[in-house]
């Protein structure tokens, strides 16, 4: 009825506001949403025009850019992230726990060190530390019996 001619009759004054154009045809939509989207492609791909394929060699460029700019080389082998992550794993782990050679625990004892202040650790150190940064440090006077 009424309310589709109406519908109709504004999608196609809609669409030529979208396309510039003064007469609607089928398909003008697609054909500017088509073009919108290559020309935006193109854009991100540093060229004119597009042409097939761009968005996926431009993808690829800067996925491979990206790998070479982490690990430091120029071409691409399996592996190479892992290896890398491993490496400033390692690296990381080296430079906060003073040691050479990594220990199961090291980083557990280094960390409660840091924390507590206190090269050796015993039993109680963390929660005297937390209550320090809690409520300061007040001692609790001992109740003579």
């Amino acid at each position: 009825g009424d309310l589709s001619v109406a519908l109709d009759q504004l999608t196609k004054e809609q669409v030529c506001k979208l396309t510039g154009k003064s007469e609607y045809a089928a398909g003008d939509l697609s054909v500017e949403i088509d073009g919108r989207v290559k020309s935006a492609v193109a854009a991100f791909c540093g060229k004119e025009e597009y042409t097939t394929g761009d968005l996926t060699r431009e993808i690829d460029r800067r996925a491979k850019s990206a790998v070479a700019d982490f690990t430091g080389k120029e071409q691409y082998t399996f592996g190479d992230i892992s290896r890398e992550l491993e490496s400033r794993r390692a690296a990381w782990v080296q430079e906060f726990t003073g040691k050479s050679d990594y220990q199961f625990g090291d980083l557990t004892k280094t960390f409660v060190s840091n924390f507590t202040g206190k090269g050796e650790y015993q039993f109680g150190d963390i929660t005297k530390r937390v209550g320090q940064m809690l409520f300061g440090n007040k001692q609790v006077k001992k109740e003579k019996q």
